[in-house]
């Protein structure tokens, strides 16, 4: 990351984010709570150069990159949503460790934009069996980007930017194209779906770091984190009905 040419002075960045600017600001605003706000954008590597204080055009334009990328009103002007993202974006997010087990079922996603997240359960509780099925031979299109067992492992089984075969017959709220294969990663769950056998807690915890990491890298809306029941309704009933949606919600609403 570059270092900003700077006389602003360092920014503290702590779960409220005291030093950001309270704001509002707009083209034209100076002083230091531009440079505060110009030096996070640095930070983010949204604006280039130093920070002057000056709230001209080019912090403009940093900011408004920044809120369409988080899908906020563009606008260019800094006020208390635009701070709450910015708090949330300084977040350190980070992939979880995985195992690699590559799976021959997959294809180019053909410049199609990652922007969904799909949950399953394997109906297994046995992961060696879903390993099998999930890396048999290409003939059977049958894989999922990742497999996470009951002790937290997580398997990588496709490359993020390929598609897996995971949701088969379904669509984004009555979105056929591009299919959901070709927008989404797809993360399977070592469980035999009955209902009463419990997620267990390393599955939790792996799932509160990946799809936080995912949702952030790939820019995936909130309400695009989905199970396979929601884009298959009334063919799937996956992840099962006990499993905590909230728990994973709460996770991600801490970097979204």
């Amino acid at each position: 990351m570059p270092t900003p040419t700077s006389n602003a002075p360092a920014v503290a960045i702590t779960p409220t984010g005291p030093e950001l600017p309270e704001g509002p600001l707009s083209e034209g605003s100076k002083g230091l709570e531009v440079q505060r706000l110009q030096f996070v954008l640095i930070q983010l590597k949204y604006l280039g150069g130093r920070a002057d204080g000056d709230f001209g055009p080019k912090t403009k334009d940093a900011l408004m990159r920044f809120q369409r990328d988080w899908r906020l009103t563009a606008d260019g002007a800094y006020g208390p949503v635009t701070r709450t993202a910015l708090l949330k974006a300084l977040r350190p997010v980070h992939k979880p460790p995985v195992v690699s087990k590559p799976s021959p079922n997959f294809e180019s996603r053909n410049g199609v934009d990652i922007d969904v997240i799909v949950l399953h359960h394997t109906g297994s509780n046995r992961v060696s069996v879903d390993l099998a099925t999930l890396r048999s031979s290409k003939g059977s299109r049958v894989s999922a980007h990742y497999l996470l067992s009951p002790t937290g492992t997580l398997y990588q089984l496709v490359p993020d930017n390929k598609v897996a075969w995971h949701a088969g017959v379904s669509s984004l709220r009555g979105e056929t194209t591009p299919s959901v294969n070709a927008r989404s990663i797809g993360i399977e769950i070592t469980n035999d779906g009955s209902g009463q056998t419990p997620f267990t807690e390393a599955q939790y915890r792996a799932l509160e770091q990946l799809v936080p990491y995912l949702a952030r890298t790939y820019k995936v809306p909130k309400e695009n984190i989905l199970g396979h029941r929601d884009v298959a309704p009334g063919r799937k009933t996956d992840p099962a009905d006990n499993f905590d949606w909230e728990r994973v919600r709460r996770a991600v609403d801490q970097v979204l």
